[in-house]
This record gives structure tokens, sequence and C-alpha cells, in this order.
């Protein structure tokens, strides 16, 4: 019989408008029902995060970091830390994350040239994916409490506490290596005007025109993010492969790989459903919120934890006029599949099939 996972659940929604009901003191109170001690007590803890960039706003508040991590040392953890990638903690101030805001250090997770890592065998390799590169930082901690802001993700349909230890706690190189899982790049000369949109808005300028006016990919660069397809007025770029299945495939084996580094116990995984977005925090944007806020939901078990997020998002309350301009809500499916064409559950069933949890879960809501 598949074993059941609790799942705290700390609702955006209060019986009246007094403080101690609302997210705020559901927050703390959703904090003291975690086994924190268990976890962190005497330990190094890594606090993986997504920071975010550029014009975004819509990442995880630092009010929320800082009562985690004033928890954490309140158990007895002998060391908290936030980390992300280099670039997101360069830039970590402009979303107010500083150590005098969160209460701790911020590190990048890999080095400051992102060259800090170990490297680990896929065994059975998936695909191409036979070797990642972990970021050393996260292999080093004791303790992990992966910390997520859940929003979609047009590679994926959805970014959550699996895409950020997958995507998150290894150096570009691994990235890379996973989005390579999805296919390539195909351009329609046909359709082409060479406007320049997809080369100015790549975030790796990684394409470029050559003499002749062929559209050029540098796939040493190209980390298959899709902003050029979804930024090209013609629709002229397309992805081979229809590879998302592959890569969400490929992120599961990731993030199995970064959860063995940890001795059981050591683990916590927390999801914000919050400010929910049409795309991931690292296009450096905030878009409106695709549903109403919903809430923090918290547990031991990463695949309960992934798949009582995406179960609390549904199509039914979504939100007319959230979308971008030129997308639609089409098909049937998760709502992120009806924007995004990718059914989101692969990753929880993948991460189930691989042994980092079960998928069956009850949801304890937090008074």
């Amino acid at each position: 019989m598949k074993k059941t996972a609790n799942i705290l659940f700390a609702t955006y929604g209060s019986r009246n408008l007094e403080p101690q009901n609302t997210i705020g003191a559901k927050w703390e109170r959703l904090l003291a029902a975690l086994p924190l001690a268990k976890v962190a007590a005497k330990q190094r803890v890594a606090v993986k995060m997504h920071l975010g960039g550029g014009y975004g706003f819509s990442t995880i508040h630092p009010y929320l970091v800082r009562k985690l991590v004033q928890d954490l040392y309140d158990v007895g953890a002998g060391e908290v830390f936030v980390c992300d990638s280099p670039g997101a903690v360069r830039n970590a101030v402009e979303r107010g994350y500083t150590s005098e805001t969160i209460g701790c250090q911020i590190v990048p997770v890999a080095g400051t040239a992102d060259k800090y890592f170990y490297s680990r065998k896929i065994t059975p390799p998936y695909l191409s994916l036979e070797e990642v590169e972990l970021a050393g930082e996260i292999v080093d901690a004791d303790a992990l409490v992966d910390f997520a802001h859940i929003k979609g993700h047009g590679c994926c349909g959805f970014g959550g506490v699996s895409k950020n230890l997958s995507m998150g706690a290894v150096v570009a190189s691994t990235r890379r290596k996973l989005h390579a899982l999805e296919g390539g790049l195909d351009w329609d000369a046909t359709r082409c005007t060479h406007c320049g949109k997809c080369a100015k808005h790549c975030p790796n300028h990684a394409l470029t025109f050559d003499d002749d006016n062929n559209f050029c990919v540098d796939y040493h660069a190209c980390k298959f993010c899709q902003h050029c397809i979804l930024i090209c007025p013609q629709k002229a770029i397309t992805m081979s492969g229809n590879g998302y299945h592959a890569f969400q495939e490929g992120m599961a084996r990731v993030s199995a790989e970064v959860l063995k580094t940890f001795a059981p116990g050591r683990t916590l995984f927390i999801s914000l459903l919050q400010n929910i977005t049409v795309f991931c925090d690292c296009w450096g944007m905030t878009t409106p919120s695709l549903v109403p806020d919903i809430g923090i939901i918290a547990g031991t078990d990463i695949v309960a934890t992934e798949k009582a997020a995406l179960d609390l998002i549904r199509s039914e309350d979504f939100i007319p006029g959230s979308l971008p301009p030129g997308m639609t809500l089409s098909g049937k499916g998760h709502l992120f599949e009806q924007i995004h064409g990718k059914n989101p559950y692969v990753i929880v069933d993948a991460l189930e099939a691989l042994g980092c949890g079960t998928s069956k879960y009850r949801l304890t809501e937090i008074d």
C-alpha cells in the first residue's frame, strides 16, 4: 500500500480580519508545526531559493524568508544561508534580499564564477544525460530547505520544488544539458522577416543572422529557454522533438541526485502559491497572477509537495485577462497544460518512479 505524506497548508483565506488569522501569522504557525529541529539542529542549512532578476518582483517576500531563517536558528541550526545562481545573488538586493533583511548570508550556489561543483554520474544514463554538475554549496550543506515560488514555465508547464533543485542547484552546463533534452530550434525562412527580436531578446546571446541572413544558433550558449519562440511575431522559430517530457524526466533525475547528498530526514520542501504568474522568475519580469493567491504548503516529501501544489491550482479559478497578449487557454488538463501545452504532472510521476517520495498525500490546514 502506498504511504500517505502529510502536507501542511496555510491558506490565504481568513475567517475574519484579525491579524492572527492572516497569512503572516499562519506562516509562523506552519513553521512551528514543521519538524525544523529534526532537520536543522546543529546542521549547516542551505535554503535554496530563486531570487529572481531584471524587472521582476513577484518572488518570495523577504518577510517570509526572515521568519524561516529565524526559526531555523531558534531550533539550533549551526549556520543558515540562502543560495541561488551567481547572477541572481549579485542582484538580490534589488528585490530586498540582504543579510540584514533576511537574517543570514546570501551566497552563490556554485561560487561567484559558477565553477564550484561536484560531478555525479546519472546511472543508468537518461538519453544524452550521463553526468551532471551539482552546486558545491548545496553538496557541502548538512541540511536543505527547498523554498520555491510556484509559477508557470514554457518548457515544462510549471516550476516548483523540483525545478528549484534540478535547475537551481546545479551549474549552467547542467542546465544546458537538461534543456538540450527538449530538441533543437528550427527556423522557417519563408516566415521570417528578419526583425531581429529573437536575437535582441536572447538572454544568452546565442542567436545571430549570418551575412546571408540565415538564422544561426550557438548551442554552447543556447539554454533552450524558448524566449525566441515566444517572442517571434511571425512564429518562424519552433522546437523539434516536442521533448518537454524528456526535459521533465531529466530534471527528476537531477533532483534525485541532489537529494542523495543529504541524510534521511535532512530535507524540507516549501512551496509558495502566491503571485502565480505565467512564466518563470528567470524571465526577469512580473506579470498578472493567473489565479488568486492560494497559500503556502510544506512537507518532508518532495513528490507530495509538488503534487499538492499542482492540485491546488485549479483552472476554474483562472483570472480572465491575466495571460500575455497572444496567449490563450486551449485543450484540456491542468491549467498550466492549457496555457503551455505541457502536462506538469510528468515531473511528479518521474520523481515517484525514482523513489523520491509518494504522490499520495493529505492536506493538514493550519488554522
